[in-house]
This record gives C-alpha cells, sequence and structure tokens, in this order.
C-alpha cells in the first residue's frame, strides 16, 4: 500500500506536469496561428486613410474569432481585444509600410499555475494592399 501510494504520487505529478506544459503549449500555438493568420490578411486588405480604426478592428477580431466580424467565443478562452495590439506603420501621407500584431498581457491558466505573456506572439508583415486615401 506504502509502495503504490508513493508510486502513485509520483506519477500524478510527473502527467500533470507534463499535462500543464502540453496544454500550454497547444494554447501559445493557436495564439500564434491566430496572429499569423492576421498579420497576412492585414498585409492584403484595404486600407482607408480616412478610417484605420476599421482596419485594425477587423484584424482584432480575425486574432479573437478567426474570422473578420466579431463572433461570440474567442479562439482562446479568456482571450479579449485588449490583449491584442495592432501596429501599423505608415509613411508621411499616411499610407501603410507595415504592419505588426502582437499578444500582450495574456494570462494562460495551467493546471498548477498561471502563465503571463507579454509581447509574444508576435508577427510582422510588409503591407501589399491597396490604400484608399480620402484625405490626401
Amino acid at each position: 500500500m506504502l509502495e503504490f501510494a508513493i508510486g502513485w504520487s509520483l506519477l500524478w505529478l510527473l502527467f500533470s506536469g507534463i499535462y500543464e506544459f502540453g496544454y500550454s503549449f497547444y494554447v501559445y500555438n493557436r495564439l500564434m496561428t491566430a496572429v499569423s493568420n492576421a498579420v497576412d490578411l492585414g498585409s492584403k486588405i484595404d486600407y482607408d486613410t480616412a478610417a484605420p480604426t476599421a482596419y485594425t478592428t477587423t484584424l482584432k477580431n480575425m486574432v479573437l474569432y478567426g474570422d473578420e466580424t466579431a463572433g461570440t467565443s474567442p479562439i482562446v478562452s479568456g482571450l479579449a481585444a485588449s490583449n491584442v495590439t495592432v501596429t501599423v506603420t505608415t509613411d508621411a501621407n499616411s499610407i501603410p509600410h507595415d504592419l505588426t500584431i502582437t499578444i500582450t498581457g495574456y494570462s494562460i491558466n495551467a493546471f498548477f499555475n498561471t502563465i503571463t505573456i507579454n509581447g509574444k506572439p508576435r508577427a510582422t508583415a510588409k503591407y501589399f494592399g491597396q490604400v484608399t486615401c480620402s484625405t490626401c
């Protein structure tokens, strides 16, 4: 009985540690895929210099819900729009040059503890889409 109790507790700790690592890796991989897909979409869709917030909202929705429009449940539980940062680098005429999407302040609730990630995952792409310059 004593050997079983010691063996079981060690095996339980080992398997729960493997589960925690695997789950954290799974969530991080889902976030990286969402950020990569959003930056890929953002490099191709139209950009209106008069309404840059519509552009960033579309990209945030892509990260959060996997679609350009807002959904009801995010790809990863607990992920909010405040965790997604979209940075568009523009020139003097407000024409985009490149964009970066970053996840900040998101916490992965694993089995034993919480892992907070800041500034990762992150993806950057050059902008190749069409620009509507109604203010130029």
